[in-house]
């Protein structure tokens, strides 16, 4: 603990002025506890002041827009596709189940343009005799790319479980960005196919028209 320095007191001086110059100096160094509670007063406030301003991470709830869930692949009951779709539809999306999956990105497009799909929801099951798998994929409608990809590695018991508690937290994101795009105007990826009218090509040749006979020719003649 620090002592505050004494005052200096000329010999002869009344009382009255060793007391106030005592009184000063007091007042001029503040005790060691007031210091240190001043420093954490001023700590926990910065400290307070920090975790307003940070940003807190928001896990996006509910959304609109329409989102085709394809069937998982390998999974006989279907399971893991309606899973899916009921997780999705908690979230305030339209699902459809009952859309064929197309092979390319542009033929994605095509079928965002024409359906308002969003985004595309596909997966693959792997069963093993202790662990199973199941990878989920996301396409962007609006770009007709993958967006994200995730697996479940789990029990065979635990895999649905799993799927569950964190499939929104790792697909939600992308389908949120997805359905932002879907607002966006579309380029139309090549011009549709004009067929200008004229003569049909395998139409065929029109006939020649036969010359008159002369006048008194025998129309049943052989002779030229």
């Amino acid at each position: 603990m620090l002592h505050p320095p004494r005052a200096s007191v000329r010999p002869g001086a009344s009382l009255a002025a060793v007391l106030a110059a005592a009184f000063i100096t007091t007042a001029a160094a503040p005790p060691a506890q007031a210091r240190g509670a001043g420093r954490r007063a001023a700590k926990a406030k910065s400290t307070h002041a920090a975790k307003k301003a940070a940003p807190r991470s928001r896990t996006v709830t509910n959304l609109e827009g329409k989102v085709a869930v394809f069937p998982v692949r390998y999974d006989d009951d279907n399971s893991f596709s309606a899973q899916i779709a009921r997780i999705l539809r908690a979230k305030g999306l339209e699902v459809s189940t009952d859309t064929r999956r197309v092979d390319t990105a542009e033929q994605f497009r095509e079928l965002s343009t024409a359906l308002g799909f969003a985004a595309y929801v596909d997966g693959e099951f792997t069963e093993g005799e202790k662990k199973s798998k199941v990878t989920i994929q996301v396409r962007n409608g609006y770009t007709g790319r993958k967006v994200a990809v995730t697996t479940f590695r789990e029990t065979n018991i635990h895999l649905r479980s799993e799927v569950e508690d964190k499939l929104w937290t790792k697909v939600g994101p992308a389908i949120a960005r997805a359905c932002a795009d879907a607002d966006k105007p579309r380029k139309k990826d090549r011009a549709p196919m004009v067929i200008e009218a004229g003569t049909p090509l395998d139409s065929p040749a029109p006939r020649k028209r036969p010359a008159a006979s002369a006048p008194g020719a025998d129309p049943w003649s052989t002779n030229p």
